[in-house]
């Protein structure tokens, strides 16, 4: 008997899930179909990996998430432009990187306008940089150029508690960042070079695409900036409302400005990912480079350059 109310019970609970699945309003918005229009991309979130820890942290933005959605506009011969609605502090670099290049390439293809909202700092204003022109919020905190690491060494709390890690390694680097133990002098000259060699290739992507319209001392100081003040130091090209930067798209792809629009909205979660709670499994430990600004709150450690994670 009881068995019967499980099976009954649980095939309700799977209807009222596939109920909510299919209720999910499509991630395109459902406009008529005209010979032009603009395809306007929600860019929001910390920048990851759908398995990265940063996920802990709110809302996040994958690689995966953006090919689906570029794939959408690119495949729809009557979408002549697109605007990215950035929303974004960052992440990590890698995602950050990959991002880059879908919007580089999807930009080859179509006329790309990027719209920086609340945040568009360091990965968030990285992944806007292929656009034809940058619109900014006039009080969006953008800029940030930089690359970040913390590392969480335990060694004193480890003493402390009368807990010891014995390590065994192949060579002298094989556990470098290790949290059980005090970083050496040499390991820092290591991982320091990580990091600057990441912040150089963001440094020349910024010079690449913003050119001669930039402050450089301001600019690669690593400090955030408004929208107003981003303007001034060259890393945007106006400021103004959502409609400002609509209109610039049209403009800048020969649109007339009665052109519609329509909202393309990050993939919906599958049934598999609603009844299984996602796709994270064990936990791990790695490391990440960052290109994110700010960090968050539990992890602004002074005078360290990596971070400690799990993920899963």
């Amino acid at each position: 008997m009881r068995y019967k109310k499980f099976i009954i019970a649980l095939i309700l609970i799977i209807g009222l899930i596939f109920a909510f699945y299919v209720s999910f309003p499509s991630n395109v918005a459902q406009v008529p179909m005209v010979e032009n229009r603009i395809a306007v991309l929600d860019l929001s979130g910390i920048i990851a990996y759908s398995e990265s820890p940063l996920t802990l942290w709110g809302e996040t933005l994958t690689p995966d998430e953006v090919s689906k959605m570029v794939k959408q506009v690119e495949d729809d011969p009557a979408t002549k432009a697109v605007l990215l609605k950035i929303n974004s502090p960052g992440g990590s670099a890698a995602a950050s990187e990959e991002i880059y290049q879908i919007i580089e390439n999807l930009a080859k293809k179509k006329t790309v306008v990027a719209y920086l909202t609340e945040y568009g700092a360091s990965g968030g204003y990285y992944i806007a940089l292929p656009a034809k022109e940058i619109i900014a919020n006039p009080s969006v905190l953008t800029g940030s150029i930089g690359a970040v690491n913390v590392i969480v060494n335990f060694e004193g709390l480890f003493k402390k508690l009368g807990i010891k890690a014995y390590i065994f390694k192949s060579n002298e680097f094989k556990d470098i960042g290790s949290p059980y133990r005090n970083i050496t002098s040499k390991e820092i000259e290591v991982l320091q070079s990580i990091i600057d060699n990441v912040y150089h290739q963001f440094q020349a992507k910024v010079i690449e695409h913003r050119g001669v319209k930039i402050s450089y001392d301001e600019v690669f100081s690593g400090r955030p900036f408004t929208g107003v003040q981003a303007k001034s130091v060259g890393l945007v090209d106006d400021v103004g409302t959502f409609e400002h930067a609509l209109n610039v798209t049209k403009k800048l792809a020969g649109l007339p400005l009665d052109t519609p629009y329509y909202v393309v909205e990050k993939p919906k979660p599958s049934l598999l990912d609603l009844l299984l709670g996602g796709t994270r499994g064990r936990l791990k430990l790695s490391y990440e480079v960052l290109l994110m600004w700010p960090l968050p709150a539990d992890l602004e450690v002074a005078d360290v350059i990596y971070l400690l994670k799990t993920n899963g």
